[in-house]
């Protein structure tokens, strides 16, 4: 088997745990230096040299690994496939390509290709890896079965707890998560996509002060030295919601505003924001700062809290049918929000038939009828 290397996923910026940057005097094919450019050319060079087709399959191999590392998923998908002409019982080729396909957004091509690898290895990377490809499907026992079976075969692998916690998350069994989440973190100390998924966690439980202190690792720059920007802002606000919980309103606006200037477009940030000023009752100086949030002119990914946010304010401001609609919004963008709508709404006088989301806009329909700008849910 060639050497074991884990998926860089961009969605998550997860770390590829098993490698390390190879020492500046060993620049061969098989080194994982940093400059991709020049690995594809070494592995460019060792594919001519070959003495055997097992030498060729693996230049080829860490050539497509190194394309895509440099984001030329196409090339690296023609390079690793002509590796399979080679050698087809490879499953650590087969993982790679799969790899190629999630990063292309293309889910269910991974999926089909880490079965592949299973097909020819019981293969711990390959049981992870498409642990995460039926997490991104929604499918969350299967997740969680496929991160067993990576576990199974190696209990110390870092990504794999990590995958494991994030499935117990969406199974509703987020103290068991935390098990993982920790010895993923122990592993490896700098997993900051563990971190951000043990706030998740956390949430779950109401542990709020638990979240912002270990939102507070994570952000340290001495336990993660090089964090991805996207997941940084990420925790900043989870921590902010976190905060907003137990801590003064105008302490969760200056925290607000700091995390506003330091991503001046994120949308978490100006969501942040606009929470902080709701819960001071600025209705209206929450709209103008949500203009960018309800625009999105960037195509950025709205997450169901956004839709909360702007329903709250379009019902504080009188606007029932835009609240109706960014309510339903919120619902679809996360179904297990009708259970929260369906307590506030309830506590409104207001008993949906069930806490299907049907029944659960339904009634809070009606209670926007009646109820006017008094019916005020909130996600949180």
């Amino acid at each position: 088997m060639f050497p074991r290397v884990l998926p860089t996923r961009p969605q998550l910026a997860l770390v590829a745990l098993t490698l390390a940057a190879s020492p500046a005097y060993a620049q061969t094919c098989e080194d994982r230096i940093d400059d991709y450019a020049l690995r594809i050319q070494l592995c460019d060079d060792a594919f001519a040299a070959a003495a055997d087709p097992d030498a060729a399959a693996l230049a080829l191999s860490m050539k497509g690994e190194a394309q895509r590392m440099l984001g030329d998923l196409s090339g690296a998908a023609a390079t690793l496939q002509q590796a399979l002409g080679i050698t087809p019982a490879n499953a650590w080729v087969w993982v790679e390509l799969g790899n190629v396909r999630y990063d292309e957004g293309d889910h269910a091509g991974a999926l089909a290709h880490y079965s592949a690898a299973l097909a020819v290895e019981d293969y711990a990377d390959a049981w992870a890896n498409r642990a995460e490809a039926w997490w991104e499907f929604g499918m969350d026992q299967n997740c969680s079965d496929d991160a067993d079976q990576a576990l199974r075969l190696d209990t110390q692998y870092p990504y794999a707890n990590e995958v494991k916690g994030r499935c117990l998350v969406e199974l509703d069994q987020s103290e068991e998560a935390l098990t993982y989440f920790d010895t993923a973190i122990a592993l490896y100390p700098a997993y900051q996509n563990a971190y951000r998924n043990k706030l998740a966690a956390l949430d779950n439980l109401g542990r709020y002060e638990d979240l912002v202190a270990t939102a507070d690792i994570a952000l340290d720059p001495a336990v993660v030295p090089n964090p991805s920007a996207a997941i940084e802002e990420d925790i900043l606000s989870r921590r902010l919601l976190a905060l907003a919980k137990f801590a003064p309103a105008d302490k969760v606006a200056a925290e607000a505003d700091a995390l506003l200037a330091r991503y001046p477009n994120g949308l978490a940030a100006i969501n942040i924001k606009a929470r902080a000023l709701l819960a001071q009752n600025k209705a209206q100086e929450a709209d103008t700062m949500t203009g960018p949030l309800r625009q999105n002119t960037d195509g950025q990914t709205m997450q169901a809290i956004y839709f909360d946010t702007l329903a709250q304010i379009d019902v504080m401001l009188g606007r029932l049918d835009a609240a109706r609609g960014n309510y339903q919004a919120a619902i679809d963008q996360d179904p297990g929000l009708s259970k929260v709508y369906a307590r506030k709404v309830s506590e409104l006088g207001f008993l949906p038939l069930s806490n299907a989301p049907d029944g659960v806009m339904t009634a809070l329909g009606r209670c926007l009828d009646v109820k006017k700008t008094a019916c005020l849910v909130s996600a949180e």
